[in-house]
């Protein structure tokens, strides 16, 4: 095996380097303090802590959505940050697949066409896409419901649909933020235990909450406090 090999096998998919940000207006505010952090490639970890104690920054760092102010990002050992509007663009189309608080789906279309979503800016055939979306919900237990009106879906389908949309384009990254909100306890373990499970198709899952119930379905709990990362370790 050649070094490079060695490299590739060894190091992970997600690696922050004092990595923070700094926002200048209304007035100088540090949202996040540096931050070192490694996340190894198909696990899935959970970033938990308080209302507003940077969860949702740092996801938005990682996945992209924001550059930091300082530090290095390096995603499977290429510098993120930094990167063109276009090269994040692309960066994220490729590689990391979203899970929201609320699904975001599009009530008039229909499932099928909320998870196809998911492939736009595809070159792929219309008949490829369309096998990709129908194994996509398939492995979410929404086979059956392709055809439905998002509209009239309940809360923990509209979620399944947005998992499978972002699924659909096999990410090596998903991002999920405050994915069981709102939902009932059955439902919502039932969303975890399926992003959790995403890791079997390869996928590295990052799961931002304050729900408690995230560290049983992860294999490593990481928490942030006032804008810094407190520690992490396995759950």
């Amino acid at each position: 095996m050649t070094t490079e090999m060695t490299d590739a096998v060894s190091r992970p998919l997600v690696m922050l380097r004092g990595v923070g940000l700094e926002v200048a207006e209304p007035v100088p505010t540090r949202i996040l303090h540096p931050v070192d952090l490694d996340i190894e490639s198909a696990t899935a970890v959970a970033v938990v802590g308080p209302s507003g104690a940077g969860k949702t920054t740092l996801a938005s760092l990682i996945g992209a959505l924001q550059q930091p102010t300082e530090g290095s990002y390096r995603f499977d050992g290429q510098e993120v940050a930094g990167m063109s509007g276009a090269r994040l663009a692309e960066f994220r189309a490729r590689d990391v697949g979203f899970v929201f608080q609320h699904s975001h789906l599009i009530d008039e279309r229909s499932v099928v066409a909320n998870v196809d979503l998911g492939l736009v800016g595809s070159e792929l055939h219309r008949v490829e896409r369309a096998e990709l979306c129908a194994a996509a919900l398939e492995w979410v237990g929404l086979a059956t419901l392709g055809a439905r009106r998002s509209a009239f879906l309940s809360g923990g389908e509209r979620h399944r649909v947005a998992i499978a949309r972002a699924l659909v384009k096999s990410p090596r990254l998903i991002l999920a933020d405050e994915p069981t909100a709102a939902l009932d306890q059955e439902t919502g373990r039932e969303i975890l235990e399926l992003l959790a499970n995403a890791t079997a198709r390869g996928a590295t899952v990052i799961l931002v909450t304050h729900d408690p119930r995230a560290v049983e379905y992860v294999d490593a709990v990481h928490r942030i406090v006032d804008g810094r990362l407190t520690g992490g370790g396995h759950s």
